[in-house]
């Protein structure tokens, strides 16, 4: 029996990387069917064990638990399901582009949110900077870093900020999402030179970005670690986020508990709250504050029945 990790996922087989070969192993239903509120019981970045066939393929027999963050989002359709983007990973950078496409917070600040519910350092690298000026986007990561996230200026065209971003990636297990069109893929490339990665442009009709990436991929990185490289985002919808549990994501509003008039304020519309009287002040970041309630309105209501069991 041999081990490895999955390094990409298709619908029936996968590819894992063990021992320094990447094999084909199919995978039985088990692994291909929903498991409870899972779409699939296994995602890249899984470590798995797999036997070897005559062919030199193998077939997927066990899946090691998991020990590291991961990232995930409420899989399409109407059920409760979630989707695994990928497992065992350190940190999310959550690349944004400040032009082509614009700059957009509300996708950012989701995908931050996902990040810290599902465990992992968040780091955010505004990338693209080329196209702007830096009084554009500087406030953007001063605001982030003063929040304790890592944040970063990349450019793929210039090479400005790549050295830094190596030294993000460095020995850990990152998964790289964004926007479509921001550039993650291009990014990538620049940081390694080689990595096979597809790169396309923002269509001129909709501004937005074209999916170049159309599969989830760990890729091993010759100066330590890993990446994920995930296919561009237009929606992210979160899965298993109560509305009460989403101020833990905000740091800026964690720092406050305990300071509204209400003990289950929901920092939107109650007097005496103390998240209110910050954002009046200037205290909290009026666009952090108004992703806050967008996120809070996209997450459903708490069941009264749930709640007097």
């Amino acid at each position: 029996m041999a081990e490895g990790v999955i390094i990409r996922l298709d619908t029936a087989a996968c590819i894992v990387l063990s021992g320094g070969s990447s094999v084909r192993c199919s995978l039985p239903g088990k692994w291909r069917l929903r498991k409870g509120a899972q779409t699939r019981p296994i995602a890249v970045g899984d470590r798995v064990r797999f036997s070897l066939l005559p062919s030199g393929e193998g077939v997927v027999e066990g899946v090691e638990p998991r020990k590291g963050g991961k990232l995930s989002r409420k899989a399409a359709g109407e059920r409760e399901a979630e989707q695994v983007v990928a497992a065992n990973v350190d940190q999310l950078v959550v690349v944004a582009s400040v032009a082509e496409p614009e700059l957009n917070r509300r996708l950012l600040d989701r995908l931050v949110v996902s990040g810290e519910h599902g465990g992992l350092d968040v780091a955010v690298c505004l990338n693209k900077i080329d196209l702007a000026d830096a009084a554009a986007y500087e406030p953007v990561l001063e605001l982030y870093r003063r929040l304790g996230y890592r944040a970063l200026a990349t450019s793929a065209v210039s090479g400005v900020g790549l050295e830094d971003l190596r030294a993000a990636l460095r020995d850990k297990t990152s998964v790289f999402a964004g926007q479509s069109g921001v550039g993650k893929s291009a990014l990538l490339m620049s940081v390694q030179p080689g990595l096979d990665l597809r790169v396309g442009d923002v269509s001129a009709s909709t501004g937005k970005g074209r999916h170049t990436t159309t599969a989830v991929s760990l890729l091993p990185l010759e100066f330590g670690g890993y990446v994920v490289d995930t296919p561009g985002i237009r929606e992210f919808a979160l899965y298993n986020i109560e509305r009460d549990e989403l101020q833990h994501c905000f740091p800026e509003m964690a720092e406050r508990f305990g300071q509204c008039r209400f003990a289950d304020c929901s920092h939107r519309h109650e007097p005496g709250c103390a998240i209110a009287a910050a954002v009046e002040s200037g205290a909290i970041d009026p666009e952090r504050y108004e992703s806050y309630c967008r996120i809070y309105e996209s997450l459903p209501a708490p069941d009264p029945a749930r709640r007097r069991r």
